[in-house]
């Protein structure tokens, strides 16, 4: 690993505010916060897979420490999965995760969905730059999908084809929609779901970080968080071989780190070719006084 590798890998441990979790670690202890009438806990972890040389995959979760931050905006957690077989692909889904927390949190916008845009927005011109001005990083890209609750909030935005589920009861609702070739077919009508599973432009990108043409972000809401519901947020290394209903299984018969661990052992058994990231929130009651 290089000095700027190395570099960017501490700032997703000790960036500001509040704490996070950087690319290829093992799944966290659970860590809960306070809102409004329920409590965020969060584990992750990550897997270089049974093939790749390095784990392009980074993972962020930001829980302020300073009440009034929490109180406006919230916690976020994001994924972002640099894209294979291109120039620093792993640099590029580490600097999205330290520029787009950093941004979110420190961002003028008031209202969290437009600063969840702008972030998003800044660390795609922070890619861009890098890669115009260090020939070695040129061309690199990453997708990013970031998820924010706050108050009575569920906020998310995403470029790219990582995935976000919102589950409950064993039942998973993917809330994003792949940014690819034959996922767009598929919205056309030119594919049929089960045809774009096999579609060879199944993991073509028409989205990206890094990208040069103008990147579309639009910032979606969903209903309010319940208590007992889970979202999870994962890279194609995991949902290209773990479905839906096998996600929503394991999110709701087993706690939240030893879920991380079993879909990421159900990939590497039935796959393993890529890296395999996943980020497990669990909505559960507040905590006594």
């Amino acid at each position: 690993m290089t000095k700027r590798e190395q570099a960017l890998r501490r700032s997703l441990w000790t960036g500001h505010p509040g704490n996070m979790v950087g690319a290829g670690a093992p799944a966290s202890e659970p860590r809960g916060v306070l809102a409004t009438g329920y409590r965020v806990e969060a584990c992750m972890e990550s897997h270089i897979g049974r093939v790749r040389s390095s784990n392009q995959d980074s993972l962020g979760f930001v829980c302020p420490a300073d009440a009034t931050q929490l109180r406006d905006r919230g916690v976020l957690v994001m994924i972002a999965d640099g894209m294979g077989g291109h120039n620093a692909g792993e640099i590029a889904s580490a600097m999205a995760v330290e520029v787009l927390c950093r941004s979110y949190f420190e961002g003028a916008d008031a209202d969290p969905g437009d600063a969840l845009a702008a972030a998003m927005r800044q660390a795609n011109e922070v890619i861009l730059l890098a890669a115009a001005t260090d020939s070695a990083l040129a061309g690199m890209g990453t997708t990013a999908t970031a998820l924010v609750l706050v108050d009575s909030l569920v906020l998310f935005a995403h470029v790219g084809d990582s995935r976000l589920y919102r589950c409950r009861g064993g039942r998973c609702r993917q809330l994003t929609g792949d940014q690819t070739v034959a996922a767009e077919m598929v919205r056309s009508g030119l594919l049929s779901a089960t045809q774009a599973r096999h579609h060879p432009a199944r993991h073509v990108l028409v989205e990206s970080l890094g990208s040069e043409q103008p990147l579309r972000v639009v910032t979606q809401a969903d209903a309010p968080p319940l208590i007992g519901e889970a979202f999870v947020l994962c890279s194609d290394g995991l949902w290209e071989s773990v479905d839906a209903d096998e996600i929503g299984h394991s999110v709701s018969t087993l706690d939240a780190a030893t879920a991380c661990r079993r879909l990421i052992e159900l990939a590497l058994e039935r796959d393993g070719s890529d890296n395999i990231s996943v980020a497990i929130v669990s909505v559960r009651p507040p905590a006594p006084s």
